[in-house]
């Protein structure tokens, strides 16, 4: 018999809402916050389950929390993710039609581009391309408060001038990412997650891909990488945390900052 939906699980619904997504550290003390607050028996290895019986009562809404793993750092995240729609007109209830038609072409080129960012000055010449495509019409500066808008709300991360999709909007925006960009979009070989951002294997002949940290961890104790996947060499780029939580780079391969160049489809 499926557990009753409690205040609990209310509380602890509303507040992933709220937020967007949240840290696993903070999701382990929002569980306990609501345990205690609703005196529910706080058991600490049970969250899974606790999200599960959440899941439960809103899955018949499509609706479901999803663990997903930040490009960034690899710090693990729960978000709620709608599993029915595909289209990001989800948005639409915060953002203008014109604001979501800048929005796509922002994924555009994040997607397109060999390192998973764009520069925040090919993202505001977005604009131009706006009016000329869509006789649309987006100031520059509208551009900024857009971007800023979809950072506060977790959609995208922005970080010295490069603009990147956050790990909410790799959770939430799956389903269109992975329609519209079928040629594209890749999966991690090692954690099986959507790899904007990462390493692709230098053969010619394979599609394997890895997370910066994924990699990292893989290849930690290894004399001589080689690709999991082909078996080929692997140059390996060693990423280390810098204060503020971004990757930084210490060792970076003359061959592996080039990549492969991947062919671009045309997009209707």
């Amino acid at each position: 018999m499926a557990t009753a939906m409690t205040d609990a699980h209310r509380m602890f619904l509303q507040s992933i809402m709220t937020h967007g997504a949240l840290k696993a550290r903070e999701v382990k003390a929002l569980y306990k916050k609501c345990c205690e607050t609703f005196r529910r028996p706080l058991e600490h290895d049970n969250l899974g389950k606790f999200v599960n019986e959440i899941n439960h009562h809103v899955g018949p809404f499509s609706m479901m929390i999803q663990k997903g793993v930040s490009e960034e750092d690899g710090v693990q995240y729960y978000a709620l993710v709608n599993m029915m729609e595909s289209d990001i007109t989800r948005l639409a209830s915060d953002y203008t039609e014109t604001e979501l038609e800048f929005f796509k072409k922002v994924l555009d080129l994040i997607v397109d581009s060999d390192t998973g960012v764009a520069s925040s000055t090919d993202v505001l010449n977005l604009t131009d391309q706006l009016y000329e495509e869509q006789n649309r019409k987006m100031r520059k500066k509208e551009a900024e408060d857009v971007i800023r808008r979809m950072v506060r709300d977790r959609w995208l991360n922005e970080h010295q001038g490069e603009i990147s999709l956050s790990v909410r909007g790799i959770l939430e925006l799956k389903p269109y990412l992975t329609d519209h960009y079928k040629e594209d979009i890749r999966q991690c070989c090692l954690c099986e997650q959507i790899a904007l951002k990462g390493q692709l294997c230098q053969s010619d002949t394979c599609e394997a891909k890895m997370h910066y940290f994924c990699a990292n961890r893989y290849f930690r104790d290894k004399d001589q990488p080689r690709c999991p996947r082909c078996k080929a060499e692997w140059d390996h780029m060693v990423i280390s945390q810098g204060a503020n939580g971004h990757s930084q780079t210490e060792e970076t391969p003359a061959s592996q900052t080039q990549g492969r160049k991947r062919k671009v489809p045309s997009r209707h």
